[in-house]
Formats: C-alpha cells, sequence, structure tokens
C-alpha cells in the first residue's frame, strides 16, 4: 500500500491505499460536496457542513443500493427465463 496525503477542510490527512489516485479523488469530491453545501445554506460551521453531506451522501449510497437490488432482481428473472427457454428447446 502507498501513502497519500489529502485535505480536507484545511486539515491533511494522511492515508493509506493501494489507488492513491482514488482517494484523491475522494478527497476532491467531498471537498467540493462541502464547498457546494456551505454556498448553498450559507454554512460557516464546519461541522454542520458535515452533517449535511452525510445526509447526501447516505441518501445516495440508498439509492444506488435500491437501485443495485432491483438490478440483481431483473438479472435473476432473466436468467431464470434465458434458463427456461433453453430447457424448453432442449426438451423438444
Amino acid at each position: 500500500m502507498k501513502s497519500v496525503e489529502v485535505e480536507i477542510l484545511g486539515k491533511k490527512y494522511r492515508l493509506r491505499a493501494e489507488d492513491c489516485r482514488k482517494i484523491e479523488d475522494y478527497a476532491s469530491y467531498v471537498n467540493t460536496l462541502l464547498d457546494d453545501i456551505s454556498s448553498k445554506y450559507g454554512i460557516v460551521d464546519n461541522k454542520d457542513s458535515l452533517v449535511l453531506a452525510t445526509m447526501v451522501l447516505a441518501e445516495k449510497l440508498f439509492v444506488m443500493t435500491e437501485e443495485s437490488d432491483k438490478l440483481r432482481k431483473e438479472i435473476e428473472t432473466l436468467d431464470s427465463k434465458i434458463s427456461s427457454f433453453f430447457v424448453d428447446l432442449i426438451d423438444k
């Protein structure tokens, strides 16, 4: 693992990761999100910005999890239909 330093809300963090570029991208995303929230809502307190950012990210996580579950079920349904189709072909 490699070490990478990122800065979030003016504080530097040294993290270890396999892909340092991804960690830098994540930190950039978090900083942009925090800046957007602070600007949009006029928030000065970093703690408040972090709480709202956490809620935004939690919402995205829940939505993506729901979409993933829905897609998994659709794939299972299609797989079952395809399997049945081939079984019917073989039986004929």
